[in-house]
């Protein structure tokens, strides 16, 4: 779960963060006038909060829009990345990080951390039936001698009955 909100958060990140060497007011969406709503339940949906200035931006410099979402950036600082090469850094980042937790279908279940708990837990049950049945044998061992015991005793005090009885 924790992997899921830091990935969300690293997207949200992404979308608002400027873009490094932009034109003045083209580095960011809320500078196009796309911005989140208010709604706290719409969870961050983004929408067109001002049409007329996407619009004049659009025709102002649609180069500079386009470098906005689609520039490639120096590879090694997200802040020249454009929107879209974030974000697929960052889903791709979040995918791995997931993978690494619960593995893929074709993973063998030791390459996984939930795997590798999956295959601990099972060694843990083996290793604590083991045990149930040494704690069973022991009590078997323990109620045989005390019915051999018992045995020893009620054949003794029959015995003694017979003796005093003559």
């Amino acid at each position: 779960m924790i992997l899921l909100s830091n990935g969300l958060n690293n997207l949200r990140l992404d979308f608002y963060s400027p873009l490094e060497g932009a034109l003045k007011g083209f580095g960011q969406l809320a500078e196009l006038g796309i911005k989140t709503t208010s709604n706290y339940a719409d969870k961050g949906k983004l929408v067109i909060d001002n049409e007329e200035l996407l619009k004049s931006k659009l025709a102002e410099n649609p180069d500079a829009v386009y470098k906005l979402f689609a520039t490639d950036g120096d590879g090694k600082t997200r802040s020249t990345m454009g929107i879209a090469e974030r974000l697929i850094k960052t889903i791709d980042s979040t995918i791995k990080q997931i993978e690494e937790k619960a593995g893929k279908s074709t993973w063998v279940i030791q390459k996984f951390t939930l795997g590798r708990n999956l295959n601990d837990v099972d060694n843990q049950i083996n290793r604590f039936e083991d045990r149930l049945i040494q704690i069973e044998d022991r009590y078997w061992r323990q109620f045989t001698a005390m019915e051999k015991a018992i045995q020893r005793a009620n054949s003794q005090s029959m015995y003694l009955m017979q003796q005093f009885s003559m």
